[in-house]
């Protein structure tokens, strides 16, 4: 679990700065090196909206922890609204007031510079998408599948429900096929490194395809973006030995890999959450395995989904 977390963070600010222009003196050069202090880092809401769905994850398991039955999406939900809140969004009217839990006090969690729109716009209606009531209709953008890793590292429950609980929760936001399906695909990657335990060529091998939308669109999509992170990881793997190198090679393979279609921050967040599920944290670079900023928040939070998950 931690692993992908951390390693999605990982990802998310070396595509972050990649972003800004930042020069890199050479591809197997450890991300660390180049991200400097992650105490500090600036990081997308690929991070963020990641953490909000563990916490959406987390209580729905609390309430079952404690014998009451709970909505898991309804839980996600609230917490994605909780998430607008620390944008600096004002919740609408006809939106219920979340009660505000750990991960809202976190200073170092600051808002993404440039949030979703489609996230954004979604949640700002106050109504709840659900696949049968959508919102955002024709976005077949990345919004759901960088915040989808978390639905893949809960155990003891089924690749179907997996399945369900990602494009349920992708529903909240993301009306179509081409945004919901690869948000699926990519948390199935993720279930079966962790869960499962099977191998990179395994995990990606048996993962079903995105399924591409048809509607116009001159933004990234989900499926670009995905194919952009599965290039990086498959690149990463088949050129480097060490994980640490792997990692590193991933990330950078998977912005170079990120075309027109697809949004380099998100690939690279993507093929780290990758990575960092297959290796563990002995993929990252020293620095980003603290226990403050940043990677503190991470480390709490996946120890608070362990002991949720358990029953602790």
């Amino acid at each position: 679990m931690l692993g992908c977390l951390l390693g999605t963070m990982a990802g998310d600010a070396y595509g972050t700065l990649h972003a800004t222009g930042v020069s890199y003196p050479g591809p197997a050069l450890a991300p660390g090196a180049a991200l400097g202090d992650p105490a500090a880092v600036v990081i997308s809401d690929a991070t963020s909206l990641t953490l909000y769905t563990v916490d959406g994850l987390i209580e729905a398991l609390e309430w079952a922890n404690d014998g009451v039955a709970a909505d898991e999406t309804a839980c996600l939900w609230l917490a994605y609204l909780r998430w607008l809140e620390r944008q600096g969004e004002h919740l609408p009217p006809n939106a219920p007031t979340p009660p505000p839990r750990w991960l809202d006090q976190q200073s170092a969690l600051q808002p993404a510079p440039h949030p979703d729109p489609d996230t954004v716009r979604a949640l700002l209606t106050g109504e709840m998408g659900t696949r049968s009531r959508p919102l955002n209709a024709r976005s077949a953008g990345p919004g759901a599948l960088m915040r989808s890793a978390p639905f893949g590292l809960v155990p003891r429950i089924p690749a179907s429900m997996v399945e369900r609980l990602t494009v349920d929760g992708a529903h909240l936001t993301h009306g179509t096929s081409g945004a919901t399906e690869p948000a699926a695909t990519y948390s199935g990657i993720i279930r079966s490194l962790v869960i499962e335990g099977s191998s990179l060529a395994e995990a990606l091998g048996r993962a079903e395809p995105p399924v591409p939308d048809s509607s116009p669109s001159a933004a990234p999509t989900a499926a670009g973006t995905l194919d952009a992170a599965v290039e990086g990881v498959r690149a990463g793997a088949a050129a480097a030995a060490s994980p640490d190198e792997q990692f590193a090679q991933a990330l950078t393979q998977a912005i170079s890999a990120a075309g027109p279609d697809a949004s380099p921050v998100i690939a690279a967040s993507l093929a780290g959450g990758i990575m960092g599920a297959l290796h563990g944290t002995g993929a990252l670079p020293a620095s980003y395995l603290s226990s403050s900023g940043i990677p503190g928040v991470v480390r709490t939070m996946t120890r608070t989904l362990v002991r949720a998950t358990t029953g602790a």
